[in-house]
């Protein structure tokens, strides 16, 4: 009985194996096919996103670059029309007297003697006299030179250029075969690319005529690459486990790189894979290792910008997770599969295939179901008008929807592979780990920042930020508004509040500071000058006249104020008149010289703003009558294009700067001035101390 049984069971189990075996060799195959065309295919995309990530980094780099050239090359051809026309409003003449130097050529190095004209400005004379170059230099950056014409060439009369030295570039001259010298020659400005001694330059010369004849060159420029900034920049780069890039010339030789710079690429097997060419990627054996390169040329810098990784160090530990994460998962599928189908051989074996295939409808259903879960947050999360950022622990942009992408001007997968850091202006990227600190410690915060678009506009934003919990880890969901709307409403209502106070009776104190006080303070001139014993009587009669007009004058401006009325002569004929005639006033005095000079300002611009800069000039002439003990003041007031600058300088005793904005006391005249340039959302520069005069850059847009 038992032996019958045993041998049933032992046939049930030979049927079972019999149908079995042939289904675990064909289901082992198609395992161990799936698992190998995976893990290949799995290597494959891995290196092409290193290659593409490669490229990527150079051409990202590249753009940094030229976007730093065109920066500058917009820069200097502005600064050139400022330091031109503030070196035309010094007082500068000629000597007929000569003297010997003995000058350089900065492109052969030969010297030899070239005789010189004396130059004088504000009767001091010009050679080797850096005073005006080092003012323009801290005014607008860069470097600056006087030139003056000889049958050598162009010497450099004063400059703030230096020979390799250090010592200034003062004696060395460009001869007239130069192409800013034929430019020059031929009474044109040259605007790009120089060789200036031992370096390239970004510059601007504009000709310099005196009495109808060319008599020199004024330049600005700046270096074309810093190479030392280059390597503080990209030596902070990194690609990967192994990668990096670096920077080599045309020549092949290696100027950025973190072990080999000062070589050439000579010497490598790869460099004709490399010369001449635009920009590239290949893969090449160094030190026994297979690396992948990728380079672009960067033409007008004439170097080549490049990023390498070792392949076996980035693929390393994906190809041995990859082949160990499959393996095993395909191991456990396999003895899985098998298992039950030796299991549910027969009838049990087509139940559990009905079933299953029952279960695998149902998952099909649940997975729709979350995939339409997931479009429609996903829409909610892209058609937010806010923009969305999610961040990590390290500062990393984990996620972004569509608007904070379409505000910054960045593809998503740009943005993803950026740290929110990079998306801040230098002001506010300081405060990010505070910021961060406080979400991380209150759960979250709302603060103000400002964010760089791709094209390097400025943005102000709101933040609103909340710590989120995703996958144990603990991520940061910024809501950002665009507060750009919300600022110039805030600027046209502080706009609007200060021009309603200028039209308000309790701001009479103030009107009668700006446009009294000058009046009043012309008066005392020309009282003072009456008691001079060394007038004429016909002068005195004239001075008599004047301080009556000067009077008359005064009581139509008190007039003006007590009926709360606009300066008459700015409403019938506008800025430029009015600070005109106001002048001319002051010059009659003899006590103090005013020059106004205006350039591009054709046609009226809004009758606000040119209140608003009335009040800031004559208050400006106040402070420097009362306060400078000032001979000569220079008003410069220069449009380009759509901007406006107001450039003021005394010769006066000047002053503390610092102690007089910080003073509760003192210098109200001066803060009034700051709060009206605010107004009209406006930017200034002062420069002063004591002894060195007052100066003040005022810019805003129109």
């Amino acid at each position: 009985m038992f032996r019958k049984i045993f041998n049933l069971k032992n046939t049930a189990l030979s049927i079972k194996l019999r149908l079995f075996l042939p289904i675990a060799i064909i289901i082992v195959i198609i395992i161990v096919v799936i698992t190998t065309w995976f893990i290949s295919n799995s290597i494959s995309t891995f290196n092409k996103h290193l290659e593409q990530t490669l490229e990527l980094e150079v051409l990202t780099i590249s753009r940094m670059f030229e976007r730093e050239n065109i920066l500058k090359l917009d820069k200097v051809k502005s600064n050139l029309k400022l330091v031109d026309k503030l070196f035309n409003l010094n007082d500068f003449r000629i000597d007929n007297t000569t003297f010997e130097i003995e000058a350089e050529n900065q492109i052969t190095g030969l010297k030899n003697i070239i005789l010189l004209r004396k130059w004088y400005l504000n009767n001091s004379e010009l050679y080797n006299n850096n005073s005006f170059v080092d003012s323009m230099q801290l005014l607008v950056g860069g470097t600056v030179t006087i030139f003056q014409k000889t049958d050598s060439g162009f010497v450099r009369m004063t400059t703030n250029i230096n020979k390799s030295d250090g010592s200034r570039a003062v004696g060395t001259y460009i001869p007239h075969n130069s192409p800013v010298a034929q430019a020059v020659n031929a009474g044109e400005s040259y605007i790009g690319r120089a060789y200036i001694l031992d370096d390239w330059y970004i510059t601007a010369y504009k000709p310099f005529f005196f009495n109808g004849e060319l008599q020199g060159m004024i330049y600005v420029g700046y270096k074309e690459k810093d190479i030392e900034e280059l390597k503080k920049i990209i030596s902070e780069l990194t690609i990967g486990k192994s990668g990096y890039p670096f920077v080599f010339d045309k020549n092949g030789l290696i100027l950025i790189h973190p072990e080999i710079e000062g070589s050439t690429l000579n010497e490598f097997d790869f460099w004709e894979n490399i010369k001449n060419k635009q920009k590239g990627i290949f893969q090449y054996i160094y030190n026994k290792q297979l690396k992948t390169l990728a380079f672009i040329y960067f033409e007008p810098f004439e170097l080549y910008i490049a990023a390498s990784i070792i392949n076996e160090i980035e693929n390393k530990d994906f190809i041995r997770s990859a082949i160990a994460g499959t393996s095993i998962v395909s191991l456990i599928a396999a003895i899985a599969l098998l298992a039950l189908i030796y299991y549910f051989t027969s009838k049990r074996l087509f139940r559990y295939v009905n079933r299953l295939q029952a279960s695998n409808k149902r998952i099909e259903s649940i997975s729709e179901a979350l995939e339409e879960s997931e479009e429609r947050f996903q829409k909610l999360f892209d058609s937010t008008g806010d923009d969305i950022f999610v961040t990590d622990e390290d500062e990393n942009i984990v996620e972004v929807n569509h608007a904070a992408c379409k505000t910054l001007g960045y593809e998503k997968k740009e943005l993803l592979k950026m740290k929110i850091t990079e998306i801040k202006t230098p002001k506010y990227r300081e405060n990010v780990a505070a910021n961060r600190k406080i979400i991380y410690e209150t759960s979250s915060h709302t603060f103000e920042s400002e964010h760089v678009r791709k094209d390097g506009t400025v943005i102000p934003v709101e933040f609103l930020s909340r710590v989120v919990s995703y996958k144990h880890e603990k991520l940061i969901l910024s809501v950002v508004r665009n507060l750009t709307q919300r600022k110039e409403i805030e600027r046209k209502i502080l706009s609007t509040i200060i021009l309603t106070e200028e039209r308000e009776r309790e701001r009479f104190a103030k009107d009668m500071h700006d446009g009294l006080g000058p009046l009043l303070s012309t008066i005392k001139l020309y009282v003072n000058e009456l008691k001079s014993m060394h007038i004429s009587l016909e002068e005195r009669e004239d001075l008599i006249k004047t301080s009556n007009e000067i009077i008359d004058e005064a009581v139509n401006a008190t007039r003006t104020i007590s009926n709360n009325l606009m300066p008459r002569i700015i409403n019938t004929y506008g800025l430029l008149k009015a600070v005109d005639d106001f002048c001319q006033k002051i010059n009659k005095t003899n006590k103090l010289s005013i020059s106004f000079e205006t350039e591009n300002i054709i046609e009226r611009l809004n009758h606000d703003i040119e209140l608003i800069l009335f009040r800031v000039i004559s208050e400006l002439i106040n402070n420097t009558i009362k306060h400078a003990k000032a001979e000569k003041v220079i008003i410069l007031l220069v449009r380009f294009d759509t901007k406006v600058a107001l450039y003021y300088k005394d010769d006066g005793i000047g002053f503390n700067k610092d102690e007089i904005m910080n003073s509760e006391h003192k210098g109200m005249g001066l803060k009034n001035i700051i709060s009206r340039v605010k107004s009209i959302n406006g930017a200034y520069q002062i420069i002063s101390s004591q002894g060195h005069g007052f100066s003040i850059k005022i810019e805003f847009n129109i």
